[in-house]
């Protein structure tokens, strides 16, 4: 008995697997096209899946780009920062995207134009999995900057990681109950 109330612990196990099984629908968060935004860093407005960094010249170089789901569809941003005023670069931005085995020339630029959140978007669609590159080209007064990151496209299935923590659950749900079963048979044994 706590503060005079009698628990019984089976039902307040199961009380807390079906809480832990909620928990992940209760966590407060926004979705923008099924990726969770929890503000990781101030200039993006979504949670970057991936997040590369280049420096060029004075300029700081952030690319991420986000799967969007159930499509061959990429969203592809870029941030670029004055590391020297640490201002945001204001100038449009032109994307390249090419494959590994592709000549850049037989691509065609897409070029973007700053948002409210001073990032740069575009949308890609592959057709083929596999690895592409996304030249990133920019120009200031004094000279035109290139930056070449890539990204591995593929079908990422999620289907291990459930199953790895479901039965990580059902394992931490069997010993509680484990436990309880030990404590209530010391206490059979001291009651009779």
């Amino acid at each position: 008995m706590l503060f005079g109330l009698r628990f019984d612990m089976k039902k307040n196990c199961l009380l807390i697997l079906i809480l832990l099984l909620l928990s992940s629908s209760i966590v407060e968060s926004h979705h923008i096209r099924g990726i969770p935004h929890y503000s990781y860093r101030d200039n993006y407005p979504e949670t970057p899946v991936y997040e590369l960094i280049e420096n060029t010249g004075h300029y700081e170089v952030t690319f991420t780009y986000y799967k969007i789901p159930a499509s061959t569809a990429f969203d592809l941003a870029v941030y670029v920062r004055d590391t020297v005023t640490d201002k945001p670069y204001t100038e449009p931005v032109e994307f390249l995207v090419f494959g590994k085995h592709e000549d850049p020339n037989d691509s065609h630029p897409f070029t973007a134009y700053r948002n409210q959140t001073n990032i740069y978007k575009v949308g890609w669609v592959y057709e083929e999995e596999g690895l592409y590159f996304v030249r990133v080209t920019f120009a200031d007064s004094l000279k035109q900057y290139n930056v070449l990151f890539d990204m591995n496209v593929g079908n990422r299935s999620n289907v291990w990681m459930y199953l790895l923590i479901s039965v990580s659950i059902v394992i931490l749900f069997a010993a509680v109950i484990g436990v309880i079963r030990k404590k209530e048979k010391r206490v059979r044994k001291r009651v009779s």
